[in-house]
């Protein structure tokens, strides 16, 4: 039976603690699909004030691509930020990463993307295409020599410019968006599975130390019983010897 009942009382446990950590979850995740739409929403603020602002220029792209840079150079952070600009064809005319320059976005993505993510970059060009402005989430080579690929958060919007339509695009690392997300995670993950250990230590303690004062009882109670059974035995054999004389006599 007490097998049993600690059995039961385990499954709680386990089920309780398995409930937290999956609410956390689902708490951590949501907040964090939050934070992407708001940031995939500032993004395309910043994008479509980009490109207002290279079409109020009335610039010739391929001419004059250091003006563009002059105009989108307070976006770019080697850290976190990327601007960069394609003309209709999808042919890169401006970026901080000059091996990207001249090359057609998709063959850019071809350097680093498997064909599942290389149709995820298709995609968002069809919606490109098809849209004066809009967001993604999209695999794509990060500006290191060697192809690597991450996760970025993309923006953009169309501007006119005296050779035809072009689009800014901004991106964003993910990293370094939910990076203090994540970490700040674990760290309470880590916190909560410290003080539960601790609450398991001390409650084990606690159960131990109850345990022992109760067999001291129980163990007390029984010696007070056979001590109080032994004392009206003695009283019993005292009444029958007293009879026994009183019946000589």
């Amino acid at each position: 039976m007490s097998r049993f009942r600690n059995s039961i009382l385990s499954a709680l446990a386990v089920l309780f603690v398995g409930s937290i950590v999956t609410l956390g979850w689902l708490n951590h995740f949501d907040f964090e699909r939050s934070v992407i739409n708001a940031e995939l929403r500032e993004l395309l603020i910043i994008a479509k004030s980009a490109g207002h602002d290279i079409e109020n220029g009335t610039l010739r792209i391929k001419q004059e691509p250091e003006y563009v840079d002059r105009l989108i150079q307070h976006i770019n952070d080697e850290g976190t930020f990327m601007t960069f600009v394609m003309d209709s064809r999808h042919i890169i005319v401006n970026d901080p990463v000059k091996r990207h320059i001249g090359k057609d976005i998709l063959d850019v993505g071809r350097e680093a993307l498997d064909s599942k993510k290389l149709s995820e970059l298709q995609a968002f060009l069809e919606k490109l295409d098809s849209a004066n402005s809009g967001t993604a989430l999209l695999f794509f080579p990060i500006k290191d020599e060697k192809p690597n690929k991450e996760l970025k958060l993309f923006a953009f919007a169309h501007f006119q410019g005296q050779s035809g339509l072009y689009t800014v695009i901004v991106t964003e690392r993910l990293k370094a968006l939910t990076g203090p997300m994540h970490r700040n995670l674990r760290d309470t993950v880590a916190f909560m599975g410290l003080f539960f250990l601790v609450f398991c230590i001390f409650g084990y303690i606690y159960y131990r130390t109850q345990r022992k004062r109760l067999q001291m009882e129980v163990t007390t109670r029984a010696l007070e019983i056979i001590n109080r059974q032994l004392r009206c035995d003695i009283d019993d054999y005292k009444c029958i010897e007293r009879s026994l004389k009183n019946y000589k006599g």
